[in-house]
């Protein structure tokens, strides 16, 4: 099938940080990867990130910037048709009043069998994508940076962010 002609699907997800540990998810596929999910029509893509991973973890998170896009294409379990997706990243941050270590509810409806903060290091271990992984790496390294310079009352970093 002509790629012009395939199916498009378009998703938002955050990189969520809590100390040195962050939020990951065991999909119905079990698969270790990061909270992510469709783009609703009336949703920018930080509103779903924002949505997906509360629906998903039942963790509430606040985004403190745009990480970058991953594109794939994946084979549709329900077409057999593959599917060109784009999926819009963040780094976050939980809100809440069980910090430092907020509660997780993996949302079972949807296959998803686990949702626990663990060591960013870990997580470079275990999770399933190398795309998924380089950026749990970049976010890790880049937030201990983003915060003493908010701290400090300076922004060195440009880092795009998408409506």
């Amino acid at each position: 099938m002509d790629r012009m002609a395939r199916k498009r699907e378009v998703s938002a997800g955050i990189a969520v940080f809590s100390d040195d540990s962050v939020l990951v998810i065991r999909n119905r596929f079990g698969e270790w990867t990061l909270p992510k999910g469709k783009i609703e029509p009336s949703e920018t893509p930080r509103e779903a990130a924002l949505r997906e991973v509360l629906e998903e973890t039942g963790v509430s998170a606040k985004i403190i910037c745009a990480l970058g896009t991953t594109e794939y294409t994946y084979v549709s379990e329900v077409t057999g048709e593959p599917c060109d997706k784009t999926v819009y990243w963040y780094l976050g941050v939980p809100e809440g009043d069980d910090l430092p270590n907020p509660h997780t509810k993996p949302q079972e409806e949807e296959g998803i069998s686990c949702a626990e903060f663990i060591s960013w290091e870990h997580a470079l271990e275990i999770l399933t994508y190398e795309d998924t992984k380089n950026l749990v790496m970049m976010a890790g390294k880049l937030l201990p940076a983003l915060i003493r310079e908010k701290r400090e009352g300076r922004k060195t970093h440009e880092v795009r962010d998408y409506q």
